[in-house]
């Protein structure tokens, strides 16, 4: 099988893995219709619009407010909003003010859509923080390595919207459908839980600030110690799709050829560059599948994410080789490139020469930019982590 048509057959798993997730059909399939009261539908994340237009399927007259990354469709009676990622920033506290007014006026059922990327696109902070604290600390968190349970037990103590913060606001319980974008599937890290109470930790939020050489002045740490315990009336609340949702569909569809495949288990995390010599380590015949979110600590200004860098040291591996890889963000942004990640195989470095500068420089989407390599999809509408594929 030639290398074209390798590139291309995984290509068009990474489609089938996205229809797979998508937003407005999971939701129209999963909500209830709600018939006789009024509905406020307060929708955050990268998934949110199409997660509105699944809940107005089911909602007559839907009321409220979707916080999302780029302008697209929503019902009528819903208002757009454009957050800031994946640092919050003006945008993101201006949704996040507006947010929390919405739920504390919404009359009758509130029902909440999250999705990933919502921790930066919508934002407040909790009393006796400043929003330009919350922004530098996040500049600390996205670029350090840390893990995503270690970033959002900080973010959910900085913020007024995360760890349970709408149904504090709210004054009562939040039905909440989510699609996620962590291992696990864990609600309460989906976007910090913004209708999920986390445990109170703290102590555990500002030893990691400091373990990351996060200054944190004392009325931060007071701050921090003053919000009391998490409201413990909650709503009703689904899971509807994950990144084995994703990785699943695609399995399904190379089977569906007469291919080999194998989906490895477990959740792509840790370390990139262990992650990664895992996966080719555990590759089997045919085509091999997983899907999560490994850790990238990045310095520099170059472009790229952590599949794009994934893919770069990939190639390194592949030189030489009829094997062909690929690391997608599902949601069709990798890191600060505009690409949905790459596909390389064993002539990308023949194409593009050694790849050791654009790695230190984390500039690896430059390089795959060059040799014809970036896959550009534009924003899918959905969020599920990342979906990483190899054919052998």
């Amino acid at each position: 099988m030639s290398t074209r048509i390798r590139r291309d057959f995984l290509r068009d798993l990474f489609e089938v893995a996205i229809a797979a997730v998508d937003p407005e059909s999971l939701v129209s399939g999963s909500l209830a219709d709600q018939t006789g009261v009024p509905v406020t539908l307060i929708a955050i994340g990268k998934a949110s619009a199409a997660m509105c237009r699944g809940a107005a399927r089911r909602i007559e007259l839907p009321n409220g407010v979707c916080v999302t990354i780029a302008a697209d469709e929503v019902p009528e009676g819903i208002d757009l909003i454009l957050g800031d990622h994946p640092i919050p920033g003006d945008r993101s506290f201006r949704a996040g003010r507006r947010v929390l007014e919405t739920v504390q006026l919404a009359p009758g059922k509130i029902i909440a859509l999250i999705s990933g990327g919502g921790s930066a696109l919508c934002e407040s902070p909790i009393p006796g923080l400043s929003p330009e604290f919350i922004t530098e600390t996040s500049k600390v968190l996205v670029s350090s390595g840390a893990s995503i349970a270690e970033t959002n037990m900080v973010r959910r103590h900085l913020s007024a919207i995360k760890g349970g913060g709408l149904i504090k606001a709210a004054g009562r319980p939040i039905d909440t459908y989510l699609i996620s974008d962590v291992c696990g599937g864990d609600p309460s890290v989906i976007a910090s839980g913004p209708t999920i109470p986390g445990v109170a930790a703290p102590d555990v939020a500002i030893s990691i600030m400091r373990d990351l050489g996060i200054e944190i002045p004392l009325s931060v740490e007071k701050a921090m110690r003053s919000v009391g315990d998490p409201v413990r009336e909650v709503g009703a609340i689904r899971v509807l799709a994950d990144g084995h949702t994703a990785a699943a569909a695609a399995a399904a569809a190379a089977r569906a050829t007469g291919r080999p495949v194998s989906v490895l288990d477990g959740w792509l995390g840790g370390p990139l560059t262990t992650a990664l010599d895992e996966f080719l380590t555990r590759a089997g015949p045919g085509i091999t599948i997983a899907s999560g979110e490994p850790e990238v600590a990045v310095s520099g200004d170059g472009l790229g994410g952590r599949n794009t860098h994934a893919a770069l040291l990939a190639a390194q591996h592949l030189a030489g080789t009829d094997r062909v890889f690929a690391a997608f963000a599902t949601d069709g942004v990798d890191g600060n490139s505009s690409s949905a990640g790459a596909i390389v195989d064993g002539t990308t470095v023949s194409k593009g020469g050694d790849p050791r500068t654009a790695l230190q420089g984390y500039d690896s989407a430059t390089y795959l930019r060059a040799t014809g390599d970036l896959v550009d999809t534009g924003p899918t509408g959905t969020n599920v982590s990342d979906l990483w594929l190899l054919s052998q």
